[in-house]
């Protein structure tokens, strides 16, 4: 094993990180070598031990100082992170099909801490999110570059992740020609963005599941109603099954993209801008109904502090929805917050479904697909639930 600076845990820290839990939290940090880099990688070892029982990169700075990459006896090198990418290639292969675009590395659930890879079609979009894979920055876009054979790939390292490790912002090109407009295909639909204008790396490949689950519950004709739609996947899907697609969000570049994807594919969706729940207030005084309802927000709940107030906002939305969701019709609550667990989600839609005077059959529970994998020793990797329910 090369020589590396020691960072010793405190007892209690032991076990877990054993156990192959990834993070290092402050208050697990015995003692660690002076001079040591931010990013660089360390052997850690418990008190009364010299035996090494993991390694990782080391950040004192950063608020998780300790990040595990390994608990072999191996060199973090260019062999280690095309091994690591190999490996998430192989374990997606078969499993994701009828589309061009898939997450290829999922940070820690793939065994690479801070860095997220998404490929559509040739083009790759990666984030680079800690002071460790910062200073192996040329090791992993190599492998990345050389594994996936990916033509050109974009940086969209401008995350607050990496403000908390002290690391400036990021974006551009990594290699090739990266087009202005990145094109893939999901089913049936042609889809594209920017990747400069998008949202992280440009596209939330997670709730492609969810977007096929809710298109088997189209009528045609009938209305669908995709609440924080950003780009619109979940309206385009319901707009190719024949439904009246309406798309609410306060992101105008976002409605956008929607509309101009909506176009290519010889579709028509309405689009909503403004606060959804005010306007899920004007479509009920509006007396709108739809026979199928998707609400989606963005991450509400960072903190677990956040948690009673997220599931107020779950509430209020959903109670809005079931007013104007058809009797029979189908509602999908999704959470991408990992402190927000599936009872929170039940929680607040049995008390909006009080508010609306109605009840509700829960049908399924779903998560996030096979490219986001979640590790059991790795609890914060599974962070997208959904609930799917059947307004009685």
């Amino acid at each position: 094993m090369k020589k590396s600076p020691t960072v010793t845990l405190q007892a209690q820290a032991v076990r877990r990180v054993a156990g192959r839990y990834p993070f290092g939290h402050s208050g697990d940090i015995a003692r660690a070598d002076d001079g040591i880099q931010p990013g660089e990688v360390v052997n850690v070892k418990g008190p009364d031990s010299s035996k090494v029982i993991a390694r990782g990169y080391f950040n004192p700075q950063g608020g998780t100082p300790l990040r595990l990459l390994t608990w072999q006896d191996e060199d973090i090198d260019l062999k280690f992170y095309r091994a690591r990418v190999k490996a998430a290639l192989a374990r997606r292969e078969g499993r994701i099909l009828n589309t061009d675009a898939m997450r290829v590395l999922h940070a820690e659930a793939d065994g690479m801490p801070g860095v997220i890879a998404d490929q559509f079609a040739g083009t790759l979009g990666v984030q680079l999110r800690n002071a460790g894979v910062e200073r192996h920055r040329d090791l992993i876009v190599r492998a990345l570059r050389e594994e996936t054979g990916a033509t050109s790939a974009y940086e969209r390292s401008d995350t607050g992740e990496r403000r908390k490790e002290g690391l400036d912002l990021v974006t551009g090109t990594l290699w090739g020609d990266v087009p202005d407009r990145v094109e893939f295909f999901e089913d049936d639909l042609k889809l594209h963005f920017n990747p400069m204008d998008a949202q992280k790396t440009g596209f939330f490949l997670d709730q492609r599941d969810n977007r096929r689950l809710m298109r088997t519950f189209v009528q045609p004709g009938a209305g669908f109603l995709d609440v924080y739609s950003y780009t619109g996947g979940f309206s385009l899907h319901a707009a190719k099954a024949g439904a009246k697609a309406v798309a609410i969000d306060k992101d105008s570049v976002a409605l956008g993209a929607l509309e101009g994807a909506a176009r290519g594919n010889a579709l028509q969706v309405g689009v909503r801008w403004g606060d959804a729940i005010e306007q899920l207030d004007a479509l009920v005084k509006e007396k709108r109904t739809f026979g199928a309802i998707v609400l989606d927000p963005p991450t509400l709940a960072k903190r677990r502090d956040d948690v009673p107030r997220t599931k107020r906002i779950f509430t209020d939305g959903a109670a809005r929805a079931l007013r104007m969701l058809d009797s029979g019709g189908h509602l999908l609550i999704s959470t991408c917050a990992h402190y927000i667990r599936v009872d929170d989600l039940l929680d607040a839609a049995r008390v909006a479904a009080a508010e609306a005077n109605t009840d509700a059959e829960v049908l399924d529970v779903t998560y996030q697909p096979a490219d986001h994998p979640h590790l059991l020793s790795v609890p914060e990797s599974l962070y997208l639930k959904s609930i799917l329910l059947r307004k009685a």
